[in-house]
């Protein structure tokens, strides 16, 4: 049979362009593949064994088959998620640094914020320890971003155990805080109200926020809190806790757990929350001296840990021996209350509406200057002193069971400095602070375990960091 002629394609990279190397031998220009005819059914033969004397051999692409492609894909995200979790396990020197918002850091949906915190403090949500804060927020804008948040102050809560941030909101904007005259939100107020178990937020001058640590949530309150009552229809001119200070312990049976309210007739009123009570002022003063037995509402039995002071000898000028005292009491819930104070500061003392049913030392003295009680409840007592006077001293903390037993002791670092306290089964946790070198404050979670009291940085409040676009 005669040979057909026909166009003939490279077989192995599709190439029209060869070069006849005899009568029926091929070499594409292309690939530099070698081919041949069948005289029968012009089949294509590759020829596999020739060699590459005398020219060099093309380079060609390599194909890329679906199974290199899931490769490199693979590859890709092993290398993403090494880097991504060195983010998160890379610490310096802060175990368990901030990962505020860490995961928009490769987000197109983040932008950047600068935050000075006003108040950290802990709480419990659903049986967790967690800490809510306010901040002072600046939005770093550039100039292409679409100007969705706003400047001014935010809330938000943070888990203790894992550092994940629960909630993060604005609570006002700087413009309408200008416009409804709250200029002074660094001077507000919070205050746990034990009775009426409520979180409430005091703003310089009317402003009333009550926190919900259960809702994470902080709503403005101010109108709806008065809302039955007639003698508040004006509106709230000033607003203040109700206070009576101790020169000789910190927390004491004094201080009402209530407002102090001038309306906008420049009338006084005592709103006690608990009882949904509201004095005059006539009416207040009266009733403080009532013994409870004349008070409309429920009588409780409490104990409270007391820390007795006073000088090693006449020559000292500054208190440093110290004694656990153990005082019993019965209160009236919810209701005006006072408590006389003794000058002998022995704390023998019987109050008209607050009856002191018995008192025992629990400790023998011991020295620290500046001793205070910093938490206390029906296990534990935790203690803060310093060894001396100087300012450079660090604080000691001890731990005490309730009968006085010392469980342990421990020094803090100086810089260090302790807040507001919490514990759970486990760990007491505090808010705290350390001064850096370019004098700002750095804020972070720390925690202390109940059994031996070891210190573990659990989270850091970054003032730089990342948020989500809204």
């Amino acid at each position: 049979m005669s040979i057909k002629i026909r166009p003939i394609k490279c077989p192995n990279c599709g190439s029209e362009k060869h070069d006849q190397l005899n009568e029926k031998l091929y070499r594409c220009k292309n690939c530099g593949t070698e081919y041949f005819l069948d005289d029968d059914d012009i089949t294509i033969h590759v020829k596999h064994d020739f060699n590459y004397d005398g020219f060099t051999q093309p380079k060609r692409e390599p194909k890329n088959s679906f199974s290199n492609t899931k490769r490199n894909f693979v590859v890709i995200g092993i290398v993403f998620l090494f880097l991504y979790g060195a983010m998160f396990l890379w610490d310096g020197n802060n175990k368990g640094k901030n990962r505020l918002f860490s995961s928009d850091l490769f987000s197109n949906d983040s932008i950047s914020v600068v935050d000075q915190y006003n108040i950290i403090l802990p709480m419990m949500h659903k049986g967790r320890v967690c800490f809510f804060y306010i901040t002072e927020r600046n939005i770093d804008y550039k100039i292409d971003d679409d100007k969705t948040l706003a400047d001014g102050y935010y809330y938000g809560f943070v888990d203790a155990q894992t550092g994940k941030v629960l909630a993060d909101k604005l609570l006002i904007s700087d413009d309408e805080s200008k416009r409804v005259d709250m200029t002074s939100i660094n001077g507000l107020k919070i205050w746990h109200l034990y009775q009426a178990d409520k979180w409430l937020c005091l703003i310089p001058k009317q402003f009333i926020y009550e926190i919900n640590p259960q809702t994470l949530t902080m709503n403005n309150i101010s109108k709806t809190i008065f809302a039955n009552k007639k003698a508040m229809s004006s509106g709230i001119l000033s607003v203040d806790f109700i206070y009576r200070t101790s020169d000789f312990f910190d927390f004491s049976l004094e201080g009402d757990e209530g407002l102090k309210i001038s309306n906008n007739l420049a009338e006084v009123y005592y709103y006690f929350p608990a009882t949904d009570h509201l004095y005059t002022e006539e009416a207040y003063n009266y009733a403080k001296e009532l013994p409870s037995s004349e008070l409309k509402g429920e009588m409780r039995d409490s104990v409270l840990y007391i820390l007795e002071s006073k000088k090693s000898n006449a020559s000292s000028s500054k208190e440093s021996q110290n004694k656990l005292t153990r005082i019993q009491f019965t209160y009236h819930l919810g209701n005006p209350k006072y408590l006389s104070n003794p000058s002998n500061k022995k704390y023998d003392f019987v109050a008209k509406d607050i009856q002191v049913v018995g008192r025992q030392e629990i400790s023998d003295w011991f020295t620290g200057f500046d001793a205070n009680i910093i938490l206390q409840d029906s296990t534990y007592i935790l203690i803060w002193y310093k060894t001396n006077i100087s300012e450079n001293t660090p604080a000691v903390l001890q731990l005490r069971n309730t009968n006085g037993k010392i469980l342990w002791t421990r020094s803090l670092e100086h810089p260090i400095r302790l807040y507001a306290a919490i514990r759970d089964n486990r760990k007491i946790w505090f808010s705290a602070s350390k001064k850096t070198p370019e004098h700002y404050d750095e804020n972070y979670i720390i925690s202390f375990t109940l059994k031996e009291g070891k210190l573990k940085y659990e989270y850091k409040f970054d003032r730089n960091h990342k948020v989500k676009k809204h």
